[in-house]
């Protein structure tokens, strides 16, 4: 059989952070998929005291390849190391593959603000996260603007998670113009055990703006009139960008609370809104209208499109 180099996957904690006080901690390396036999996995924990343990190698009997397992355990200050696992095998290159004992701090990229926010309610806000965090002590969030203007974050929230991390949020309120018009945003998380600030930015998104086509269907023609309800159908279709608001109304009032269910966009970018309304007040001849609000429609950036019982039916 022909030489199959080996696939390695990092091993850890799966809380980390939650043990970050603890005397000593353990990381693997699992070694997958190789042929021939043998590999060697070489730990490098710098100073640290450790102890390494490399499992027997079992044989894969439907592919004839061979799996094993390295882990080490440490102990010290390694909190704050780093641990490095190199597999070699036969000819193929050396595997090498990195821990980390820092506190976590992942910051995800922010989602942009709703279209409703930016256009109806024009109050937009932008929201940054900082997780995984072993403790507060020294971390902040920070917000920028590409333009150098000022910036006026709303005060940090922390929360303690189930697995004893926290997380912070800082949110950023931001003129509706300016969004449009592309203003770009820079989220800044710093941690004293952080090896360098992470650093997040949102702008509206790139690309050819493609207004909604919108479209409310009336409830099925044989629709057997002993149902006590009646479903009207909004479809909103081939638009750009992705974001989108999607509202029943009631006579230009919103209905009771959550009376429709909508999907999400999908990839191409549609919405199916669908309304149900109790018979009776469908034969009263309400008008109901889905409203639309989307980045890429002319002035207001709203649509609504009307529908009742027609009296001739």
């Amino acid at each position: 059989a022909s030489v199959q180099a080996p696939i390695v996957f990092p091993l850890a904690t799966c809380c980390k952070g939650t043990v970050a006080s603890a005397a000593s901690t353990t990381v693997g390396c699992l070694v997958t998929g190789y042929f021939p036999m043998p590999v060697t996995v070489i730990w490098d924990a710098g100073s640290l005291n450790k102890s390494v343990v490399t499992l027997p190698t079992t044989l894969q009997e439907t592919s004839g390849l061979y799996t094993t397992s390295s882990h080490m355990t440490v102990s010290g200050e390694w909190a704050k190391q780093k641990f490095t696992c190199s597999v070699t095998h036969a000819e193929s290159p050396s595997i090498n593959r990195t821990f980390s004992g820092e506190p976590g701090a992942a910051s995800p990229t922010p989602p942009p603000p709703s279209a409703l926010d930016l256009y109806v309610h024009e109050s937009p806000k932008i929201t940054c996260l900082g997780v995984d965090l072993d403790n507060m002590e020294g971390v902040t969030l920070s917000w920028a603007r590409e333009s150098g203007e000022p910036v006026h974050p709303d005060p940090i929230v922390n929360k303690t998670q189930y697995n004893r991390m926290i997380t912070v949020t800082s949110t950023l309120p931001v003129d509706a113009t300016e969004w449009v018009e592309g203003e770009t945003y820079q989220c800044k998380v710093t941690h004293p055990d952080l090896p360098k600030d992470i650093v997040r930015s949102i702008a509206k998104a790139p690309g050819r703006r493609v207004p909604s086509e919108v479209y409310v269907f009336l409830p099925p023609e044989g629709e057997p009139k002993s149902k006590d309800k009646v479903n009207l159908m909004c479809l909103i279709q081939n638009f750009f960008p992705p974001d989108i608001s999607v509202q029943w109304l009631r006579n230009d009032s919103r209905p009771p609370p959550d009376p429709h269910k909508a999907t999400g966009p999908s990839p191409a970018f549609f919405v199916f809104s669908r309304l149900e309304v109790s018979r009776a007040d469908w034969e009263q001849r309400n008008v109901f209208a889905c409203k639309v609000v989307h980045e890429a429609l002319p002035g207001s950036r709203m649509i609504k499109k009307s529908v009742s019982e027609n009296p001739g039916k």
